[in-house]
């Protein structure tokens, strides 16, 4: 017997919320097919449902966080998302977007432009967010919000900040049981934070803890993730036989599902592989590495794997290598150009070209400077996340 609101012909608007809140917690769970399922079945609901435009605004907001999770667990195109975003910016500055449906575009927006690695947009989207902070109630969505953040802090080497809005997160997800991949990602960044503050054995024990979890709830893609920053320890420690075992058992789970993280692995396997001076293996996984970073227009390894090619598979094209470092500039990847640009200079200086050596330790310096500055966090940007808002 259908229930008397279908005979009506008119849904509440309030059991089509309900719906929408399952959507975004499997969104946010990283659970594709189930957000699917219920993208279709609100999609039905709508057409169906008593008029309320906050409803209809709130399922464009999540539409978008929809597409934002696609792009990394199937590895679809950002630039897919451009046309959506576009949409939703248009509303907004229409002024529709009020209390929690504001909040939710400048957190999906910071997102957003992070995918893009925009990060000084990022971090401003994500500014603005954490000033609507007050209109939310619910403690995992401030969770939620404060993971995004450390990210963005993580991928710029402000290791302080990062490592309290990871804390702060974490201490919210590990009392509920059907967050662990929240919890898992959130010691992802604490671990890699470890990393950046040399502290491997720490980064390991975190490592493999995530590991047992990404097990215990069978998420293949956080398994391979698990192995790919197992992997990235052991490459730091320059034991590369461990990394490489770690790396391989990464690309047999990230393949299986397409996911965003695969090019990352294959960087680093190359790069491993590399410095074992196995090249006939290092090609292989470079042409494949580049080839799937290529078809996913995923830029920033694009970018990297230029890297590796001026290195080790060109005959001196090191301009390759100068348009990986243009790429990061222009994204104001500074942690990334301190990184890279000793390892190439390290290359150089070892061949004896010490006029390009010195060009790359002194672009690594002048990255650290600004890093140190944050020229990127501070430039044009709206009152700051600053200390203020640490505990």
């Amino acid at each position: 017997m259908e229930p008397v609101f279908l005979i009506k012909g008119k849904i509440p608007y309030d059991l089509v919320t309900k719906k929408l809140n399952a959507w975004y917690t499997a969104i946010k769970n990283d659970r594709v097919e189930q957000a699917e399922n219920i993208k279709q079945e609100v999609e039905v609901e709508l057409e169906n449902m008593e008029e309320n435009q906050d409803v209809l605004l709130y399922y464009q907001l999540l539409e978008f966080r929809h597409e934002i999770m696609l792009s990394y667990m199937e590895s679809k195109g950002i630039e897919n998302l451009t046309s959506t975003y576009e949409t939703i910016k248009e509303i907004e500055e229409q002024g529709q977007l009020t209390g929690m449906l504001e909040y939710y575009f400048y957190f999906f927006k910071g997102m957003y432009e992070f995918r893009r690695k925009e990060l000084t947009t990022a971090i401003s989207a994500y500014r603005v967010a954490e000033s609507k902070l007050s209109e939310v109630e619910d403690e995992i969505e401030k969770a939620e919000f404060f993971f995004k953040v450390s990210y963005v802090y993580y991928y710029m080497k402000q290791t302080y900040f990062s490592m309290n809005y990871a804390n702060r997160a974490l201490n919210i997800f590990k009392d509920y049981d059907e967050y662990a991949v929240q919890t898992i990602r959130c010691q992802f960044i604490v671990a890699g934070n470890y990393i950046d503050s040399l502290e491997f054995e720490k980064a390991l024990d975190v490592f493999f803890n995530s590991l047992d979890i990404a097990k215990n709830i069978k998420s293949e893609h956080l398994i391979g993730m698990s192995h790919v920053n197992i992997g990235i320890c052991f490459d730091e420690l320059e034991q590369y036989e461990e990394a490489a075992h770690h790396l391989e058992i990464a690309l047999e789970f990230l393949e299986r599902s397409n996911n965003s993280f695969l090019s990352k692995a294959l960087f680093i396997l190359t790069h491993v592989k590399a410095k074992q001076n196995d090249f006939k293996a290092s090609l292989t996984y470079f042409k494949k590495g580049r080839f799937f970073s290529r078809k996913n227009k995923d830029h920033e390894y694009v970018a990297k794997f230029k890297i590796l090619e001026g290195l080790y598979f060109s005959n001196g094209e090191y301009h390759l290598i100068k348009d990986a470092f243009a790429y990061f500039e222009s994204k104001k990847m500074f942690a990334d150009i301190e990184n890279y640009a000793i390892e190439v200079g390290d290359f150089f200086h070892e061949r004896g070209k010490l006029l390009l050596s010195n060009e790359y330790y002194r672009m690594s310096n002048e990255a650290r400077r600004k890093i140190k500055k944050g020229e990127f966090v501070n430039e044009n940007q709206p009152a700051s996340i600053s200390s203020s808002h640490i505990e």
